[in-house]
C-alpha cells in the first residue's frame, strides 16, 4: 500500500463506520485507515460489493440503505464515529445525521456541497444536546479552504474582506463530478457584511495569480460563504474558481438550465450522464496534479495583501486530512454541535498532515 502523510499512529479504541466504502474515496480511505491501525467497519448499500471488499481486507461490513431509520440506527451499534462518503450528500446526509444524533455517534463526511453545511448547522443544537459532533467536509474541498482562510485571518487581522480562489481541478472522480453537477444554480452566493447575498451566476469574475501570471476566475457558491462567519468571524467573503472563457460560457449555460437540473427528471439525467465519467483518476494522473489556493485580504483602506499555498491532488489531501481527523475524534478531541475542521483543529491542520507543498 502507498504511504500517506502521518502514517504509523495506532488508534486502539473506538470503531469507525465508513459508509460509501465501495466508491473511489471509500476505497482510498480504507487503505489509509488500515495503515493507521484504525478499526474500520465498511458500509454501504451494495452487499455483494461490500462483501468482496471486506474479504479482501479481512474487515467487518454492514449493508443497509438510508431510507430506513431503524436499520441505520441498528447498524451504528458499537460505532463511535461515522465517516459518510456516499454522495450526492444533499440526498444522503440528513438520514445519517439524524441517526447519529439519536444514537450519540459523531458524524463526519466528505461533502463539498454547501446545502449540507447549512443542514448540519441547523442540526447543531440538537447534536450538542446529545453530545454529538457534526463536522461535514473533512476532505480536500473544505479543509484546504477552511485552513487557508484561518491562516489569512491570523496573518492579516486588519482585513475586513477576503477573496478566496481555487485553481482548476486536473482530475475528478465520478462521484465528485455528479455532486458538482447536482449543485448547478442560477444564483451564486457570496457573503457581504455578514449576510449571504445572491448574485446571477457568472456575473462576478476576477483575476488571480495562481503562480503563472493572472488567470480569470468566476465566483462560485462555496460552503465557506456560509460557515466562515460562524467559525472565523469573516463578515465579507467571495470564493472563486479558475475558469477560462470556454468554462465560463459552459458555466453560464449550465446555470440557465438549473431548474431542469433540480427536477426529478433532471436528477435522473444527471445520474445517467455521470455514468459516462471515469470512476476514478489513475495514479499517474493524481501524481501529476495538484491545487493552488489564493486568498486576498483587503483592509478598510482597500489595500490588498495575498497568501498562496499549493497542495497535492485533492484525493491525496482527502486521504490525509480525513484520516487525521478521524484519529483525533477517536482520541476524544471533539466538541459537541456543528464544527468546521480549522475552527476545531486549527489553521495549521493542512500543514500538520504534510499537504502544503513548497511554492513552485
Amino acid at each position: 500500500m502507498p504511504a500517506f502523510p502521518g502514517s504509523g499512529v495506532v488508534h486502539p479504541g473506538g470503531r469507525v463506520l465508513l459508509y460509501g466504502a465501495t466508491g473511489f474515496s471509500g476505497r482510498l480511505l480504507t487503505r489509509c485507515f488500515l495503515e493507521q491501525g484504525i478499526d474500520v467497519v465498511l458500509a454501504g448499500r451494495n452487499e455483494a460489493r461490500l462483501a468482496e471488499l471486506a474479504s479482501r481486507w479481512n474487515l467487518d461490513f454492514r449493508a443497509f440503505c438510508l431510507d430506513d431509520p431503524a436499520q441505520i440506527e441498528a447498524s451504528l451499534d458499537t460505532i463511535q464515529v461515522v465517516l459518510h462518503a456516499a454522495g450526492p450528500f444533499t440526498r444522503t446526509a440528513l438520514p445519517m445525521i439524524a441517526a447519529c444524533i439519536r444514537t450519540g455517534t459523531h458524524y463526519l463526511d466528505l461533502t463539498g456541497e454547501w446545502p449540507v453545511f447549512q443542514l448540519a448547522m441547523d442540526q447543531g443544537e440538537r447534536a450538542a444536546d446529545n453530545g454529538v459532533m457534526l463536522m461535514p467536509g473533512i476532505g480536500f474541498s473544505i479543509v484546504a479552504s477552511d485552513c487557508l482562510l484561518a491562516m489569512a485571518r491570523a496573518r492579516f487581522p486588519e482585513a475586513v474582506a477576503l477573496r478566496l480562489a481555487l485553481s482548476a481541478p486536473d482530475v475528478m472522480s465520478r462521484g465528485t463530478f455528479r455532486s458538482l453537477m447536482g449543485l448547478t444554480s442560477s444564483t451564486v452566493m457570496v457573503r457581504r457584511n455578514g449576510t449571504p447575498t445572491g448574485l446571477p451566476a457568472g456575473s462576478l469574475s476576477r483575476c488571480f495569480d495562481f503562480g503563472a501570471g493572472l488567470r480569470k476566475a468566476v465566483a462560485v457558491t462555496w460552503p465557506d460563504v456560509f460557515i466562515s462567519q460562524v467559525t472565523d468571524g469573516i463578515a465579507t467573503l467571495e470564493v472563486y474558481a479558475q475558469a477560462d472563457w470556454p468554462v465560463q460560457f459552459a458555466y453560464r449555460a449550465g446555470s440557465s438550465m438549473a431548474p431542469l437540473h433540480q427536477s426529478a427528471l433532471g436528477q435522473r439525467l444527471l445520474d445517467l450522464l455521470s455514468q459516462g465519467w471515469p470512476e476514478a483518476p489513475s495514479a499517474t494522473q493524481r501524481q501529476r496534479s495538484g491545487f493552488t489556493l489564493v486568498v486576498e485580504a483587503e483592509d478598510r483602506w482597500r489595500r490588498c495583501r495575498s497568501l498562496r499555498i499549493q497542495t497535492p491532488d485533492g484525493y491525496t489531501v482527502t486521504g490525509a486530512t480525513a484520516t487525521a481527523i478521524v484519529g483525533r475524534v477517536l482520541k476524544g478531541h471533539v466538541a459537541p454541535g456543528f464544527q468546521s475542521p480549522a475552527h476545531l483543529y486549527g489553521g495549521s491542520l493542512l500543514e500538520d498532515v504534510g499537504c502544503v507543498l513548497p511554492l513552485g
